[in-house]
C-alpha cells in the first residue's frame, strides 16, 4: 500500500507533502516551536483530508541527522551472511545495543553493503508523534543526502 502523504520530519519541525502524478507536492509545514503545534497539525491533517477524502495515510520520513549511513564491506553471499557482518560492524557505532537497531541495505558495487541504521527509539517516537495527531502512519523512509 502506498500512502498518499508523507510526513518529512527534521529537527525544525514538520512538512506535509502530497503524492501526486508529478511527484510530491508540499502541502504545508510547521515548526515544533509553534506556540499551538497541536492546531497547526490538526490544520495540515484537515488539509490532507480536503486532498484526500477517504482518508489520510502518511509514510514517515526520518531526519538524516536520526540515520547512520555507513558502507560494510561482507564476504558473505546470503542474506543471513550479510546480516551478520552487518551487525558486527554496527557493535559500538552508536550509543545503542545492536539489538535496538533496525537497518536496511542496499548493494553500492561488488562486495560492499550501503547500510541504513536507526535507533527503534527513534522510530516509535516518529510513529507515536504521527498517531497521536491522526495521520496514520503506515511506513519510514528517508531522504539520504
Amino acid at each position: 500500500m502506498k500512502p498518499s502523504f508523507a510526513l518529512n520530519l527534521t529537527e525544525e519541525g514538520v512538512t506535509l507533502l502530497h503524492r501526486t502524478a508529478r511527484g510530491w507536492l508540499d502541502v504545508g509545514h510547521t515548526t515544533f516551536s509553534n506556540p499551538d503545534l497541536p492546531a497547526a497539525l490538526d490544520y495540515l491533517r484537515s488539509t490532507a483530508l480536503g486532498l484526500a477524502p477517504k482518508g489520510v495515510t502518511t509514510k514517515l520520513v526520518i531526519p538524516n541527522s536520526q540515520i547512520l549511513y555507513l558502507d560494510v564491506e561482507v564476504t558473505g553471499s546470503d542474506h543471513a551472511e550479510k546480516r551478520q557482518q552487518i551487525e558486527a560492524a554496527l557493535v559500538g557505532r552508536t550509543p545503542y545495543d545492536v539489538s535496538d537497531l533496525v537497518y536496511d541495505w542496499s548493494e553500492k558495487s561488488g562486495s560492499t553493503l550501503h547500510v541504513a541504521v536507526v535507533a527503534k527509539e527513534t522510530l516509535a517516537e516518529a510513529e507515536a508523534f504521527a498517531t497521536e495527531h491522526r495521520f496514520n502512519p503506515i511506513s519510514f523512509a528517508a531522504i539520504p543526502d
